[in-house]
């Protein structure tokens, strides 16, 4: 009995596993936080369902205002205290930096947008007649609005793909699962990474 239980926690391992890649583009792995510079966290742009889209903003925010000692707003907020009146794109142009630069007390915007790239495996249980791919990314544009430029920028991607005649079992991840750990792959990093300055500590 213990031999079957060992073999089904090797297969669950081996499905679940899979690796995340990192890719900081030309930019420092490094975010500088300090006593007086404050954080705008945009609506993240994503595809997963309304519950993790809720995780994410919440989760963000968090990490944000433990790092900068409470100086992190989302949209939302900034929105509903009439400090922010519209939305903010993805990628902004300096044109819309600015107006942020001439409206606002922010220092930095930070962006985060997901695409689930390839969902073959989503919805195909045993035996598969060709190839089939899930393939994810999230990514992490920060922005310093006073200079009006991009300082930081991280990609996290994962795939996981069965060959022609290869089982897909419940265990293996699905788009949704994927996404949220790069997500998270990305907030760890920013932890990991932090660079406090001033007297937050």
């Amino acid at each position: 009995m213990k031999k079957y239980i060992f073999f089904f926690f090797l297969i669950c391992l081996q499905s679940c596993y899979y690796p995340v890649r990192k890719d900081y583009g030309i930019y420092s792995k490094s975010l500088v936080f300090s006593k007086d510079k404050k954080w705008l966290i945009n609506d993240i742009r994503t595809g997963v369902d309304s519950h993790h889209r809720d995780m994410m903003g919440k989760e963000t925010l968090k990490l944000f205002q433990d790092l900068s000692n409470g100086k992190a707003t989302d949209l939302k907020t900034a929105r509903a205290e009439n400090i922010i009146q519209s939305s903010i794109p993805f990628e902004p142009e300096p044109e819309d930096l600015e107006v942020l630069k001439n409206n606002s007390d922010f220092n930095f915007l930070v962006n985060i947008y997901t695409l689930k790239v390839r969902n073959g495996l989503d919805h195909s249980i045993g035996t598969q007649y060709e190839y089939k791919k899930n393939e994810t990314f999230a990514m992490m544009d920060v922005y310093d609005i006073t200079t009006m430029k991009k300082i930081y920028s991280l990609k996290a991607s994962s795939e996981v793909s069965v060959e022609k005649d290869q089982k897909v079992t419940i265990f293996d991840p699905t788009t949704e699962m994927m996404t949220m750990k790069n997500f998270r792959s990305l907030l760890k990093s920013v932890k990991k990474n932090a660079v406090k300055t001033g007297d937050i500590q």
